[in-house]
């Protein structure tokens, strides 16, 4: 049985096909974690305010970071007031905590929850992390050209959308 060229796949020597499947991949991922999202929303019965707020903390937290209110503003694009209409949102639903700065008492830091983290572990299943988890056994090559990658990546979403004219 013969195969048409025109609808085979790409042979796996062929140059332009690493990248194509590389792009691909990169599309797939996107697709994946849009949807992800909305159905963590719906599960968490939130906003997609709300969940980006809780993801930034959620990261800030693993690097040892604490947010302000205005940093979640600036992560979300959005203005003081509005972000803290999103943080009193989250701090209802007991899924974030303000602490008053230790040496400015006007300032605050912004926490997750011990809730917060049981209800995005139980809606989310896991598998999130346990994705995640795997980077940690990539060679120390994998990794580095991996980092390269991402960090294209970002500089593309972050130039493309720049607000300079």
């Amino acid at each position: 049985m013969s195969t048409d060229a025109s609808t085979a796949p790409p042979a796996r020597d062929d140059p332009g096909s690493s990248s194509s499947d590389l792009l691909a991949a990169i599309y797939e991922m996107q697709d994946a974690e849009a949807l992800f999202r909305a159905r963590l929303r719906k599960k968490l019965s939130i906003g997609s305010s709300e969940l980006g707020t809780v993801q930034y903390l959620s990261r800030l937290e693993t690097r040892g970071i604490e947010a302000r209110p205005m940093d979640v503003a600036a992560n979300l694009g959005v203005t003081a007031s509005a972000a803290s209409i999103i943080i009193n949102r989250l701090v209802a639903r007991g899924y974030v905590t303000r602490r008053h700065h230790p040496t400015d008492g006007r300032g605050q830091h912004l926490h997750l929850t011990a809730a917060a983290h049981e209800a995005v572990d139980a809606a989310s299943g896991l598998g999130r992390l346990s994705a995640l988890a795997r980077a940690t056994h990539l060679s120390d090559r994998e990794s580095r050209r991996i980092t390269v990658l991402l960090a294209s990546v970002t500089t593309g979403f972050t130039d493309g959308a720049s607000s300079a004219n």
